[in-house]
């Protein structure tokens, strides 16, 4: 016995869409797989409710990763780290007031569009 597909009110998904809700939220929302959510996204374009163009913006808007930290040189002993430090792990200086090597470099040579 196969089961009957669910039916997901256009106004609620639109709704949700407006909301921003995240493709996880909307799949654990409605109860339905990846594949399932895309059918739907292709459903509510096909009713005129929404356009690819939204749709593709929208993906990558999701996809969107934060920028990767730079790393930090220690203005008193010269260690650099591969990640951003407030008290330098060699010398457990304080370094939270000061800018990073990068920031300050591009500050001195006026370079900022780089």
């Amino acid at each position: 016995m196969t089961e009957a597909p669910k039916k997901i009110s256009a106004k609620a998904i639109m709704t949700d869409l407006k909301g921003e809700m995240s493709d996880s939220e909307l799949m654990n929302k409605y109860n339905i797989s990846f594949q399932g959510l895309h059918d739907l996204f292709g459903k509510l374009i096909q009713a005129g409710l929404a356009t690819q163009a939204y749709f593709d913006k929208r993906a990558a808007k999701q996809a969107r990763v934060p920028p990767k930290e730079q790393p930090r040189t220690c203005p008193y002993c010269g260690f650099t780290g591969s990640e951003s430090f407030g008290v330098c792990p060699r010398c457990n200086q304080d370094v939270s007031e000061w800018l990073d090597t990068m920031e300050l470099t591009k500050i001195l040579t006026g370079s900022f569009g780089d």
